[in-house]
């Protein structure tokens, strides 16, 4: 609306269209400029940054920091390099113990090994177990105690055997009898017992 002194005065709607329309055409404008700006930083950038730290004395600051990340990265990627290469060695050395020991494992009727046991405490434990048998073994053939253990062993199958025989009879007195010598044979001493008294109570 005008005014009688050729003033105007705009009403909200008129102040809203107007503030729109300015902020849209500067907007586009500023847009166009801003990214010439920016163009022209990402050329400059890179020495702009070196200037701007040796005004803030960083330069040699940086240079050390910069040598120091770079040792470190060489070191990690050296680190790296051999850790690969004890592994593979690792892994080499593994399987060269478990392919000897799986031929003789299978000429001895062991139990074999496996790939995956790459650890030295794995190879050690299967070792220690199968080392553990076949001395235990050797001591059953080699000493007094092993011998008897063997001797048990016979004894008790043969008793077994005659007591399983089909339709078995006997008399007590056999009986107890023929279980003292097999008892007594391996070192066992058998008390008698009532042979009625014990089939009632079994039964």
């Amino acid at each position: 609306m005008t005014k009688k002194d050729d003033t105007i005065n705009l009403s909200d709607k008129k102040v809203k269209f107007w503030t729109d329309e300015i902020n849209e055409e500067t907007a586009e404008k500023k847009r166009d400029l801003e990214r010439e700006l920016e163009k022209k930083v990402d050329e400059d950038i890179g020495n702009k940054v070196l200037s701007f730290m040796k005004e803030l004395k960083l330069d040699k600051l940086y240079k050390d920091h910069e040598t120091n990340c770079k040792s470190l990265d060489d070191f990690l990627n050296q680190k790296d390099l051999k850790e690969q290469r004890l592994k593979d060695k690792k892994v080499e050395s593994a399987k060269t113990f478990i392919d000897v020991y799986n031929r003789q494992a299978k000429i001895h009727g062991w139990s074999k090994m496996y790939d995956h046991d790459q650890d030295i405490e794995d190879l050690d434990r299967h070792i220690k177990d199968v080392c553990r048998t076949e001395y235990f073994n050797e001591l059953k053939k080699s000493t007094p105690e092993g011998k008897l253990l063997q001797k048990i062993d016979g004894k008790r199958k043969a008793m077994l055997r005659a007591l399983n025989q089909p339709r078995l009879k006997f008399k007590e007195v056999d009986f107890n009898a023929a279980m003292s010598n097999g008892f007594n044979s391996i070192g066992i001493e058998y008390k008698p017992i009532d042979i009625k008294n014990a089939n009632e109570t079994i039964n």
